[in-house]
């Protein structure tokens, strides 16, 4: 074929488009710019390696680092109890010297049958036992502790300017306020 120039023009494929180069080098003739063909590869069916590789290296260091952050959780939950339990020592060993004194009426409230005097005594005695508790005893239940001791106050104080005892009134009044209180599931949990 000749044009414009008279020369002769090579041969193009017979593509029925222009070609700019943009073929892959894979499908591309021999020959051209002195290239040896690229032989067709064929990728092999299934997961890539390297991405499988990349995963499961994730994955443990992902383990890893959720196991690590669990035990040191758990280390700090458990030193945490430790504490608790180190600052309940003096609490715990005040109620050692009286048994069972958390599963009585009123937490050992006196009950006594006795005349005026030695049951206001005993009712002091008993207010200055869980005032000194909510001094030594831990901080989260010492509210508790002062309840129990300002109760304890009142119905002596009560006892004492009306001069008359009402037992089953003033056992009443101490356990509405025991029976609200922490004191006992704390115990057992840290004084065992």
């Amino acid at each position: 074929m000749t044009f414009g120039s008279g020369g002769e023009q090579p041969a193009r494929p017979a593509t029925g488009a222009f070609e700019f180069g943009l073929t892959p080098s894979s499908q591309r003739e021999a020959g051209q710019g002195g290239e040896s063909p690229r032989r067709n590869r064929r990728r092999r069916s299934g997961p890539d390696r390297s991405v499988v590789v990349r995963s499961v290296v994730i994955i443990a260091l992902s383990a890893a680092l959720l196991g690590a952050a669990g035990f040191v959780a758990l280390s700090l939950v458990q030193q945490s109890e430790q504490e608790v339990k180190a600052d309940s020592a003096a609490f715990c060993a005040d109620l050692g010297t009286t048994p069972g004194v958390l599963t009585q009426a009123g937490f050992g409230w006196p009950t006594d049958v006795a005349d005026l005097p030695a049951t206001v005594e005993s009712m002091k005695a008993y207010q200055a036992r869980w005032a000194n508790l909510a001094k030594v005893g831990p901080q989260s239940i010492r509210a508790d502790l002062d309840a129990v001791a300002t109760a304890a106050g009142r119905i002596a104080a009560s006892v004492e300017s009306s001069q008359s005892i009402n037992r089953p009134g003033n056992l009443e009044a101490i356990q509405a306020v025991t029976s609200k209180t922490d004191i006992a599931a704390w115990a057992a949990k840290y004084c065992s």
